[in-house]
């Protein structure tokens, strides 16, 4: 099997106790390989949920794991590296990198949620992570959420689609763990205003 973005063969299975920051620091055979088959889809999904385009987000994590890998083998020493939470880490660099992209075009789907806390709706119910699985809502929920601010849009893949903890979040994004619950309660509001817009009136 081919790595997509390496071209080589893709190394797949990664021991569960592995270190895998630490193994790439280390050059160990097909560390970041693996990195890059843990990672890079999610990536490129958190990416896409950002910018709305694809080539755009694919180019932003070819640049993210290569600055990765230069900070890993070559800027970070081994005592950084074996403290490193990884996963923020990366879905930070992916975070700041397209952010920058977008600077150059921005306009009202960019307004902080705050903006858009306008107490009409209520919370929702049930369980959004079964929702998010259900295969024939999966169009209708990737519509809806390409319909968010940026803000909410990437707050809603990092939460239910990568199921990042509210700390592996704050690591993310930078903000605090109790900001973050009501940008999510408000992220999750505009969200079912957006399927109400589609003709979606079953509970989330």
């Amino acid at each position: 099997m081919k790595n997509s973005w390496t071209g080589g063969e893709a190394y797949a299975v990664t021991a569960p106790d592995e270190n895998l920051a630490l193994s790439v620091h280390r050059c160990q055979n097909g560390a970041f390989e693996r990195l890059i088959d843990h990672f890079e889809s999610p990536l490129f999904n958190y990416a896409h949920g950002i910018l709305q385009n694809a080539f755009d987000a694919q180019e932003v994590v070819q640049d993210a794991l290569l600055r990765a890998h230069r900070a890993l083998t070559k800027q970070y020493d081994e005592a950084r590296v074996a403290a490193l939470a990884l996963r923020p880490w990366l879905f930070r660099t992916v975070r700041n990198l397209s952010l920058n992209k977008r600077r150059s075009r921005k306009g009202a789907l960019d307004k902080p949620l705050e903006e858009f806390d306008d107490d009409r709706l209520g919370p929702f119910v049930g369980d959004a992570n079964t929702d998010f699985a259900r295969r024939e809502d999966a169009e209708l929920l990737r519509r809806a959420i390409a319909l968010l601010p940026v803000e909410a849009r990437e707050l809603i893949v990092l939460r239910f689609i990568e199921e990042m903890s509210y700390a592996e979040i704050a690591g993310t994004v930078g903000s605090t763990e109790a900001a973050l619950r009501g940008k999510v309660f408000r992220a999750l509001k505009l969200l079912r205003e957006a399927l109400e817009k589609k003709g979606v009136t079953h509970a989330m």
